[in-house]
């Protein structure tokens, strides 16, 4: 009898573990992968070089805003891959053939790109600022990290040289964003006009992204936690982690790649700029940032940062 209720009682607490931790699983994925504010991010890591960086930037904010008050940016929605519609903001020089697709980072919008917008409108380029799937105006509920997302980067691009069959296309991105462009490199169908890619602070795998970002927040072992999560995922919505694989992509990757890091990134860690850089098979650069927190880079040393996106362009420039 004894050995009955203590098997029963194990069973039971046993079973109330698993609820909990499955509970607790379903919580990081709202969290996570979720339509929603990202702002445990910053409350869970040392941002100091980000927010340093942000300061700086306070004058030049106001410049932005009068800048795109005047400009007027046409807005429109496109349909993605994926069947969502894709809001955008297109930024046109009427004499120029040269286009910029700028994309931003997980849990932002378009809005958090428009200073690189500003830069490279000024200097001769339409600009094409997307909000990506599940992110400001576009729709969605889940973050593909990339997977999906860079499918619609894809379809912009085709766009663009559908509509100037002499265009020259660079792809831009930060955070995510640099991961998207960078699954998008590895394209089959990527069109030529795509001249280059410029990689701001891309993660190397969502594995790898997961276990360092659940690492940091949790201080728990994290190889089980992201193996739960990823079960949930493809079970709620058919995508996978391991197709969020941006190393993969890189390595059939045959576009010019600029991969850009800063040297202080605690949200993105350094090391991952080195692994994508190396499993690169293309004309290919690095630049890594002293001293630059996660996506703050083009803030820090702006004038190195710009002259090497700029100089990197020219030289693979397709017209």
């Amino acid at each position: 009898m004894k050995k009955y209720l203590a098997v029963s009682f194990g069973a039971a607490a046993a079973c109330l573990i698993y609820r909990e931790y499955i509970h607790a699983i379903d919580y990081i994925y709202r969290l996570c992968l979720c339509r929603g504010s990202k702002a445990f991010l910053f409350n869970c890591n040392n941002i100091s070089n980000e927010l340093n960086a942000l300061f700086l930037m306070k004058d030049e904010i106001e410049n932005i805003k009068r800048w795109y008050a005047a400009v007027k940016p046409h807005t429109a929605y496109i349909r993605g891959e994926s069947g969502r519609n894709v809001y955008l903001r297109i930024f046109r020089l009427e004499k120029s053939r040269r286009w910029a697709v700028t994309v931003h980072g997980y849990g932002c919008n378009g809005r958090s790109m428009l200073a690189c917008a500003k830069k490279l409108y000024e200097n001769g380029y339409n600009v094409i600022v997307p909000d990506l799937p599940c992110h400001g105006g576009s729709y969605g509920r889940v973050i593909g990290l990339g997977q999906y997302e860079h499918k619609d980067i894809v379809k912009i691009a085709k766009r663009i040289a559908e509509l100037d069959g002499g265009a020259d296309i660079m792809l831009y991105g930060v955070s995510m964003g640099a991961a998207t462009v960078l699954m998008a490199s590895g394209a089959e169908d990527l069109p030529q006009n795509v001249s280059c890619i410029v990689s701001d602070c891309s993660f190397t795998t969502a594995r790898d992204i997961f276990r360092f970002q659940i690492g940091s927040m949790f201080r728990v072992p994290t190889a089980p936690i992201v193996a739960s999560l990823d079960k949930m995922y493809r079970k709620r919505t058919g995508l996978s982690f391991k197709d969020a694989d941006v190393v993969r992509y890189v390595k059939r990757s045959k576009t010019p790649v600029l991969f850009i890091h800063g040297s202080a990134d605690n949200i993105v860690p350094t090391y991952m700029v080195y692994e994508l850089y190396n499993a690169a098979d293309c004309p290919k650069e690095i630049a890594v940032i002293k001293g630059a927190g996660h996506g703050v880079s083009a803030y820090i040393d702006s004038f190195n940062y710009w002259h090497r996106v700029f100089a990197f362009a020219d030289e693979h420039r397709a017209v």
